[in-house]
């Protein structure tokens, strides 16, 4: 995947609603913390109760851990992510009933929600004003 660089501040404004911060995160091998009892390292950031990424600041609806943030996270592109799509029509409740969701509900690509600046829509809104 290549990297690509989220707005997150402009996606907030376009209504967002930190959709990613629900989703699965899954640390790559090199990334993983180490464990405190000797057992396999943790594969995936842990969840608070909400559902929402422990991570983030519920106040400012911020990564509290943005400069040193998981690679999936970092690479990230929330205009390709079928989930999210699903996720503005549907909401999100837990990652379980979204992946649910995903089986059913159908959505062509020329119907998707499209936050601009972000990810490779901000490359191609470069390329376009250059």
């Amino acid at each position: 995947m290549e990297e690509s660089i989220i707005d997150c501040e402009l996606g907030r404004r376009l209504g967002c609603r930190t959709f990613c911060c629900r989703l699965l995160v899954r640390y790559d091998e090199d990334e993983r913390p180490p464990s405190t009892d000797g057992s396999t390292p943790k594969g995936c950031v842990d969840k608070a109760p909400d559902g929402l990424c422990i991570h983030l600041d519920r106040a400012t609806e911020r990564c509290g851990i943005w400069e040193s943030r998981p690679r999936v996270c970092r690479e990230y592109d929330c205009n390709s992510d079928y989930l999210l799509q699903v996720a503005v029509r549907r909401g999100v409740t837990n990652i379980v009933q979204l992946s649910r969701d995903s089986l059913t509900l159908r959505v062509p690509r020329e119907d998707w929600v499209r936050v601009s600046g972000c990810g490779k829509d901000q490359d191609k809104e470069a390329r376009q004003d250059g």
